[in-house]
């Protein structure tokens, strides 16, 4: 089965640091991986890489048919980003809109019509994005504000954003960040399951190392910017990993 992202001897800088070294890795369609580290370790940096957001500076990087290591052109760019959906740490919630809309900004990579920036989205997509809503259980947060959500809310609102892209590739840094235990384990079932659902790719940074076996199969371990392990995960995975992080 032919990757679906591929890197080898992969850096990866901004401005005058090296943030990633000699990095390789592949990953097959379906996967779920945990990357796990230290704060610092290389975990966002490696998601922004593989999204076009990072720079290349030597190696080689594949996201699906699309080389990242050669300066892309925008065209190129918005294809790739309409096939990788991000849940983004700071979530990248618009406050003053609704769930719904929020929601819906995610089928604007496939859509053309300037009606779009007024907020006069198509019928089917409007359905598509409440039936996401409903999937993470916020159908009833469609005309809420999000500033007015809580924590765990608001990230099962970034959840359906992602859902709504229909992307086939998945990308989650620390979506459990700032929540309470109830609260983290709820969003990384919930992300596990969608993603299954879908047949979707997952690659998720993610810091509470319980959670590990919750939401992935796969876990790569990184640090100071390198791949120091990378292992299958099993009912032992946590103790492991932090052995593996000293």
């Amino acid at each position: 089965m032919r990757p679906v992202v591929e890197a080898h001897g992969l850096d990866v800088g901004m401005g005058r640091a090296r943030l990633l070294h000699d990095v390789g890795l592949a990953v097959v369609p379906g996967e779920r991986i945990a990357l796990v580290g230290h704060n610092g370790a290389g975990k966002s940096t490696l998601l922004r890489a593989l999204s076009g957001f990072a720079e290349v500076r030597r190696g080689s990087l594949r996201v699906m048919d699309t080389a990242l290591d050669r300066k892309l052109s925008p065209a190129s760019m918005r294809h790739l980003r309409r096939r990788v959906a991000f849940v983004h740490q700071g979530l990248h919630l618009v406050d003053r809109a609704s769930a719904l809309d929020n929601v819906l900004v995610a089928a604007a990579g496939r859509l053309r019509s300037p009606l779009t920036w007024m907020r006069r989205w198509p019928a089917a997509e409007r359905c598509s994005a409440m039936a996401a809503l409903d999937r993470v259980g916020m159908a009833w947060s469609a005309s809420r504000r999000t500033d007015t959500l809580s924590g765990g809310e608001r990230q099962k609102v970034a959840i359906a954003r992602a859902l709504h892209q229909n992307a086939p590739i998945v990308l989650a840094d620390e979506p459990t960040a700032s929540l309470d235990v109830h609260a983290a384990e709820e969003v990384v079932d919930m992300l596990s399951a969608i993603v299954t659902e879908h047949g979707a790719t997952l690659l998720c940074a993610i810091h509470d190392l319980s959670l590990v076996a919750r939401l992935a199969e796969r876990a790569i371990v990184l640090r100071h910017g390198r791949v120091v392990a990378d292992i299958s995960v099993g009912s032992s995975t946590s103790s492991h990993l932090r052995r593996l992080m000293q």
